[in-house]
């Protein structure tokens, strides 16, 4: 379970479902299927880095842009949506040009986390999934969400309970080894992290709980 912190666009999942649906994707229903190697076997993440990067180079083409695509992070492209409780599902989507999680807490650090600059390409990556909003392409006006189709700006969004959903790293090694970051002591075996922390708890007299919450 996470906050996701995020810079990117608002639009509704009747109309983000329409584009996937067009460019040969699932619909994603209100429920997107996250992977823990984003962005490789990601498919809503792979095509929207993939039409970035195609905008890109043409805008460079035209004259309207740098002419490299070497500093398009793959990374930052991505679908989030926010948490629903019981079998609901969303009914709003977030496209991202820059995000990052808040397990627990973090500092925020504005110049690296959140970008000022808008990637070349993603503006029109914006336009082209708002075409879908038009009235020619068939999506009910009841599913659409008005003027907040499209929005661009900074949101948070509480986004627990996908598949995939984004825990802190040490969750997914718990089986070690574990360096003491104290001393030189590495920890194997069963239990390694819970050995680690009572080593550093008991050892050196660190103030943590077996269980820290993570920062960042």
């Amino acid at each position: 379970m996470s906050t996701t912190i995020l810079c990117g666009f608002k639009v509704s999942v009747a109309v983000l479902d329409a584009f996937l649906t067009a460019n040969g994707l699932d619909e994603t229903e209100g429920r997107p299927q996250y992977y823990p190697d984003h962005p490789d076997k990601d498919k809503i993440s792979a095509l929207l880095y993939k039409k970035i990067v195609s905008k890109a180079e043409a805008a460079a083409a035209g004259g309207s842009g740098s002419g490299s695509t070497a500093s398009i992070d793959k990374n930052k492209f991505r679908v989030m949506m926010p948490s629903t409780e019981g079998m609901q599902h969303s009914f709003v989507a977030y496209v991202t040009y820059a995000w990052f999680t808040v397990y627990a807490h973090r500092e925020l650090r504005v110049d690296e986390d959140l970008p000022a600059e808008i990637p070349t390409g993603f503006e029109e990556l914006r336009k082209e999934i708002l075409s879908f909003a038009d009235p020619s392409r068939g999506v009910p006006e009841s599913e659409k969400i008005g003027d907040e189709e499209g929005h661009m700006g900074l949101f948070v969004v509480y986004t627990y309970g996908y598949k995939g959903e984004y825990a802190p790293p040490w969750a997914y090694e718990r089986n070690g080894p574990f360096k003491c970051d104290q001393c030189d002591a590495v920890f194997t075996g069963m239990m390694p992290w819970d050995r680690r922390q009572e080593h550093r708890i008991e050892v050196h007299g660190v103030k943590e709980s077996r269980n820290p919450f993570p920062e960042g």
